[in-house]
């Protein structure tokens, strides 16, 4: 028998598969179904399998079908979300143990499981440092740990920040192995096929904020609580429905008539549209958590994209850059008094700075086009 660290060299050496295997935590994730398309493109034979959650709406993809080995709630723990996935890629690695495949998992939680029950090479995706929002130091410990493991022993790893790869290693290697690529969640390459106006022209006694995604973070949710009690001549619009607490949404909305929600959208198609209509995209996220403070949004490159505003939490990576880019906005959204100040403060010509500062930046850069990735696989 072939070992792991064989398989490795192999592939490391030129050895080429053209079937992958696809395990997604979460079926409704966009970013998922824009990578496998990615691969599609690029020639290779694709089988995708995941995970529904029972509390959050499905978007079928258009073109591949991704078989559903098992649906569960949200609110299933950490152990069992892991005995369901034993059980169920444990089943689908007996399917193809005889057949030439590199295997593709997203998230901790499956690569840990995928790695640990097959001998064959993976690809390892880390979009979200999920462990780290465990309460418990010495489980989050030992999960970095494996997490680390996971990565070193990747045929290859994608890394959605490059905060991520700091927040693992620090300065520990002076050069990122080969086999780490940082690859940021940046806009789908058919948005090109799609016709932008440009923005708005805002109109300080009625500005539009919105939330384009599924909202989940306290951060955003008071945001909006304040925003609309305190600004009732400006307009907050949700585009997807929130993913957690909906229903606390939903009343905000009932209470205030400056709340506004559009449902589900089609991604890439729609984005244009929606970023036509409003004057600056909120980003916040709690900054308290580990995840939060190393990520980067796929909102930060739709608001480069589109040319909106981005508001963002302090105290973070996605924050110092867009300091650095001159790009948009950095609150404490956790802090009442700070929102109030903050849009008390905004004027046409901020908004139109950032606009521009915006504009400035290549647009190919924020198109997701990741061909050195695929030349070195």
């Amino acid at each position: 028998m072939i070992s792991k660290l064989k398989w490795m060299n192999m592939y490391r050496t030129g050895i080429k598969y053209n079937k992958v295997i696809f395990v997604i935590n979460s079926v409704q994730n966009q970013r998922c179904i824009k990578r496998i398309n990615e691969f599609l493109t690029h020639g290779y034979s694709i089988y995708a399998y995941g995970f529904k959650r029972d509390t959050t709406y499905h978007t079928k993809p258009e073109n591949f079908n991704i078989e559903i080995l098992e649906e569960f709630s949200n609110k299933k723990n950490y152990v069992s979300r892991i005995l369901i996935y034993f059980k169920n890629i444990k089943n689908l690695q007996n399917k193809y143990k005889n057949d030439d495949v590199l295997y593709y998992y997203f998230g901790l939680d499956i690569s840990m499981v995928g790695s640990l029950l097959s001998k064959k090479p993976y690809i390892y995706e880390e979009s979200d440092l999920s462990h780290t929002y465990i309460r418990c130091s010495l489980t989050k410990w030992i999960l970095e740990r494996i997490d680390r493991y996971i990565i070193r022993h990747s045929y290859r790893t994608v890394l959605t920040s490059e905060g991520f790869y700091t927040y693992h290693f620090g300065n520990y290697y002076k050069n990122k192995p080969d086999n780490i690529f940082i690859i940021p969640n940046r806009l789908n390459i058919n948005i090109l096929n799609f016709k932008y106006d440009g923005r708005r022209t805002p109109t300080i006694n009625n500005l539009r904020f919105a939330f384009v995604g599924g909202a989940r973070f306290q951060s955003v949710f008071n945001f909006v609580k304040v925003f609309a009690k305190n600004f009732p001549e400006h307009e907050f619009h949700f585009y997807g429905n929130p993913m957690i607490n909906a229903d606390k949404y939903f009343e905000l909305g009932r209470k205030f008539s400056n709340i506004h929600f559009h449902g589900p959208f089609k991604n890439p198609i729609e984005l244009p549209k929606i970023y036509h209509s409003i004057d600056l995209v909120l980003s916040t996220y709690d900054a308290f958590y580990d995840n939060v403070r190393f990520l980067e949004p796929n909102k930060l490159y739709e608001a480069l994209y589109f040319e909106v505003p981005i508001i963002v939490s302090k105290n973070t990576y996605l924050a110092e850059k867009v300091k650095r880019l001159n790009v948009g906005f950095e609150i404490n959204a956790l802090d009442d008094e700070e929102i109030i100040l903050f849009i008390k403060t905004l004027s046409v010509q901020m908004l139109n700075e950032k606009s521009q500062a915006c504009a400035k930046i290549d647009k190919n850069q924020l198109i997701n086009v990741n061909t050195e990735f695929f030349s070195k696989l």
